[in-house]
């Protein structure tokens, strides 16, 4: 199957969308990456996951939130799935995307390895 471009923003309002349409917004960090349409819906089903994550609208109205052990443990959560993204940028990702990844470090030194 032939691999397409896409881009991907990881703002939490469209994060879960990668479009094959860049969007020139100078404030919107964009992500290339080269997928075939299975790899894309793998992809955006793992932003959604995550995305899901991020402010979970059951905690928004209860205590939950003083809890700081819940609030640990959904950090905790939401930071390996923010890492699983990056995993997933870098694999997919064009030489461009691959070097803005390791230029911010946002990957262990094992991660860039092929095969990952």
């Amino acid at each position: 199957m032939d691999k397409q471009l896409y881009y991907v923003n990881l703002n939490p309002i469209s994060m879960d969308t990668i479009s094959n349409v860049r969007v020139n917004d100078g404030q919107l960090i964009e992500y290339e990456i080269a997928a075939t349409e299975e790899e894309k819906k793998q992809f955006e089903d793992l932003l959604r996951q995550v995305n899901k994550h991020d402010v979970e609208l059951g905690n928004l109205f209860s205590f939950r939130h003083f809890d700081e052990r819940a609030g640990d443990a959904d950090k905790n959560e939401f930071q390996v799935g923010m890492n699983d993204v990056y995993e997933r940028l870098y694999q997919l990702g064009t030489e461009e995307t691959k070097a803005k990844i390791k230029e911010i470090n946002l990957l262990n030194e094992d991660d860039t390895e092929p095969g990952i």
